[in-house]
This record gives C-alpha cells, structure tokens and sequence, in this order.
C-alpha cells in the first residue's frame, strides 16, 4: 500500500539508526513492522523509526510495509535511488526548492510547516540533509557544510555524520545515578564495519542515550 502524501511530522530520527533499521530487513521483511522489530533500541527510538516509515509511506497505519520499503530492503544497489524518489515524494513542502541553489533558512522553513520546533525541529533538518547526502541529492555549498556542523550531531545524530567521515576515535560518557560514569571508546572505521556489528555499536549508543534521558526527565 502507497501513501498519497506525509503522515505525521518530519523524520527526527538519526539517519544512521535508520538506515540501520532498513538494513536489518535484510535478514527477513516481517508482514508487520513494530516496536518488536527493533528490540535492541530504546522505546523513544522505535517510536521515532516507526513515525519516520510512516511519513516516508514505507509502512501504512496497520505497520504494513510499502513497495517502496520492499525495494529498499530487497534492492540494496538501489537504495539510494530508490530513498531519492521517496525523498521527492515525501517532502512536499521543500519541492519548490533548489537544494542545490537553497540556503539552511529556507530548510529550516519548510521544515517548521510539519509542525516541528525546538530541538525536534533541529533533528528534522539533520536527518533531511543527511538523508538527501545518501540519496546523492545535489545540495548547496552552505547545505553540505550544514550537514558537518558540531550542532548536527547532538543526541544521538554524531553517528550519522561518523558514517560518512573518515574513521576517527570516538567517545561518549554518561553518569550513572548511583555515581560514577560510565565511558564508550570507539577506535574503528564505521563505513568499513559489518552490519552486525554496526547495529552493535549503534544499539549501545541508543542505549546510552535513552539512560541519559530517563536520568534528565527523572531530575526534571
């Protein structure tokens, strides 16, 4: 079944933990997408990948996946074809634009008109810029230094950028309620990494970061 327009707000999920999500269909494509596809990412992840396959039309309301989802499941040589089409298809509010002419204002405009703001809002233009790099969307100077700023990698978004990049040492802390912290080393070339142990690291990291939120929420 194929969405005739969005669902919902923009996608704010990583685009690595997505792209990882598709990846692990590879194995097999259940007749049902749900939370329990994702068991090892937090309860706030499933949800954002859940509302990200809904907008992009790659699942209907019941969790039913798309011909679009097959294709970029079953047809990885295709796949950034494939997420182009459905990128165009998609975000309607951004088809006057010329992302290889647009500045990051007009991104950040279009995007606000999916009822998108704050640090959601932010998410949102990561995960598009970084979803239209993958899919080999022509974009602007200033829309291509905009997808390595320092800002777009916050929570939980550093891994997306990794995955194009260079490998380099990576770390991430968090500090533990009973006291103490608690520190992830990484030393590896992500882009060069398995797919199992890519979704390794990546549900570590979910991990971590869920924590951090509960520890954040529970202060608040």
């Amino acid at each position: 079944m194929e969405h005739s327009r969005p669902v919902g707000a923009a996608p704010y999920v990583p685009f690595k933990t997505f792209l990882t999500a598709i990846e692990s269909f590879q194995r097999g494509l259940p007749d049902r997408v749900d939370r329990s596809v994702w068991p090892s990412h937090s309860g706030a992840t499933q949800g954002q990948l859940l509302a990200a396959f809904r907008f992009l039309g790659l699942i209907d309301e019941e969790g039913c996946p798309s011909a679009d989802l097959r294709e970029l499941v079953q047809n990885p040589e295709h796949r950034r074809r494939t997420l182009h089409k459905i990128l165009e298809r998609s975000y309607t509010e951004l088809g006057a634009l010329d992302l290889a002419k647009a500045s990051p204002r007009q991104i950040e405009e279009a995007l606000r008109r999916y009822g998108i703001s704050g640090h959601t809002h932010r998410k949102a233009v990561s995960f598009f810029l970084q979803a239209a790099s993958y899919a080999e969307r022509p974009l602007s100077v200033l829309l291509q230094r905009k997808t390595r700023e320092p800002g777009l990698r916050r929570a939980g978004a550093r891994t997306s950028v990794a995955a194009f990049t260079p490998a380099r040492r990576e770390s991430k802390t968090v500090r533990l309620s009973s006291g103490g912290s608690l520190t992830l080393v990484m030393d590896v070339k992500l882009a060069e990494m398995a797919r199992a142990d890519r979704e390794f690291i990546f549900g570590l990291l979910d991990q971590m970061t869920a924590y951090e939120q509960g520890q954040e929420n529970g202060a608040g």
